[in-house]
């Protein structure tokens, strides 16, 4: 009986170390996007006692701080918070694509942006806009003549009850 316990607590220990998650230092932690819209980020947890804090839209990326099984630790690349969301939610993102050589402005350098073929010719707004004619002018005073009299009005009750077929 002695050597069932010793071996069911054996298999016991060794499920909690394989359960156990991931975790990434902030410098190489891997980037993540997210895949489904409006997913729900926990900022205690899942099992907080609300509900969500925030949700992110398909496309945010996100890095990883701790992979759990079912939800991971994230931190939102926009503003820097942290939560939790689903595993179901987020995939590993794509690389990112090579930035372009900025092109510095210098005194050798004589293409800017007023002489780029865009910007070249008159454009839509330097246009002056259309003579239009004055408005009338517009008289609120508003005397007793001008009210309706109430005997005028209809009533809203019917003169004559209506009569119903039974």
């Amino acid at each position: 009986m002695r050597e069932f316990r010793i071996l069911a607590l054996a298999a016991v220990c060794g499920c909690v170390v394989g359960c156990a998650g991931q975790t990434f230092a902030p410098d190489s932690a891997p980037e993540y996007v997210v895949i489904r819209d409006f997913s729900p980020v926990y900022r205690l947890g899942p099992m907080q006692g609300r509900g969500p804090d925030a949700t992110l839209k398909a496309g945010d990326r996100v890095k990883v701080s701790r992979r759990e099984m079912g939800y991971s630790l994230v931190t939102t690349e926009e503003t820097g918070q942290t939560g939790y969301i689903a595993n179901e939610d987020i995939a590993p993102a794509p690389p990112r694509p090579p930035r372009p050589p900025e092109q510095q402005d210098s005194p050798g350098n004589s293409r800017s942006r007023a002489s780029s073929p865009r910007y070249q010719g008159e454009q839509v707004n330097d246009s002056p806009l259309p003579e239009s004619a004055p408005l009338p002018e517009l008289d609120l005073n508003v005397g007793m003549e001008d009210i309706v009299p109430a005997e005028s009005v209809p009533s809203a009750t019917p003169s004559a009850p209506p009569k119903f077929r039974y």
